[in-house]
């Protein structure tokens, strides 16, 4: 989003989203550039019937299929396949996923932007799960869902004494990630503390950053996404044994996560929204949630 990290993956400006969702991840948008090149192949025997005047039945231009990205990038990723994969369910498609970062020309898309979020709607994805729904931070052309889950900002801590923030000696720095909500709510908190009786800030370019700072010892808390120490914790040693800490003086900060497509698409949009509320109805979201351990609410 941009003053709002937007993608629920890392960044370095400021995806809900991730180790850094400039999600504008809490950043700029990171989607991805894939030209698709549409040839009509040789028929083989095996191949769909070709009908001569197949325009005159409307047929639908995703022929009964949902097509999705999603970004390996974002720390929430392996949930949000389970969830697209649900709602396509639901709608009676077939699921027709594009994993972003298995292509070789995504793997660094740290020059991405809005045009080319634009570009990957248009050419390859229906929908984009893994976006923090932050009000009023996309352009008109998009649309957002609604949410499918909900999340926090949490603090770890360099000491497992510490069971708040408050216990935190005001001599050792928070690292936060730039851009986020929590972060700036826990800037305007700051400022309205004298100085000498409140702690120091240290910008991080991501969540894996700011866990890193604690690990090293650089910061006494760092101030992540949720869903990024969750992933960062299983595949990290150091950051799997950081303590959390409650939030307090502050409010727990938290946002919302769910999926974009294009404002053209308003009919799409509103049934990927009653298949949502379907699946949290049923259960079902809450229980991808609950088998992952993963750190999210059904909303």
């Amino acid at each position: 989003m941009r003053d709002e990290a937007l993608r629920c993956h890392p960044a370095v400006s400021h995806h809900a989203s991730g180790t850094g969702l400039t999600w504008f991840r809490m950043r700029l948008l990171m989607p991805c550039v894939v030209v698709l090149l549409c040839c009509r192949p040789v028929r083989s025997p095996a191949a769909t019937p070709f009908v001569v005047d197949e325009w005159r039945f409307g047929t639908h231009e995703t022929n009964a299929t949902l097509t999705y990205c999603i970004d390996a990038r974002d720390p929430d990723w392996p949930i949000a396949r389970k969830i697209a994969a649900a709602v396509a369910e639901a709608l009676l498609l077939q699921a027709k996923e594009y994993l972003i970062g298995n292509d070789p020309r995504t793997e660094d898309m740290s020059g991405e932007d809005l045009d080319d979020t634009y570009r990957m709607l248009i050419q390859h994805c229906d929908v984009f799960f893994g976006f923090k729904l932050v009000p009023d931070a996309y352009p008109s052309w998009l649309t957002i869902t609604r949410p499918y889950y909900r999340s926090t900002y949490v603090y770890v801590a360099a000491d497992p004494t510490w069971k708040s923030l408050a216990d935190m000696p005001t001599t050792r720095p928070i690292g936060a990630t730039v851009g986020t909500s929590a972060d700036m709510r826990l800037s305007q908190y700051l400022l309205a503390i004298p100085a000498g009786k409140r702690w120091d800030k240290y910008p991080m370019s991501s969540d894996e950053a700011a866990l890193r700072a604690v690990v090293g010892g650089t910061t006494g808390a760092g101030l992540v996404w949720a869903p990024a120490l969750w992933a960062l914790r299983k595949t990290d040693a150091g950051i799997a044994k950081l303590p959390q800490m409650a939030p307090s003086p502050l409010p727990v900060s938290t946002a919302d996560v769910g999926a974009i497509l294009l404002s053209k698409q308003s009919f799409l949009r509103s049934s990927i929204d009653q298949a949502i509320a379907s699946l949290i109805a049923d259960g079902t979201i809450a229980a991808i949630l609950t088998d992952e351990d993963f750190p999210g609410a059904a909303e």
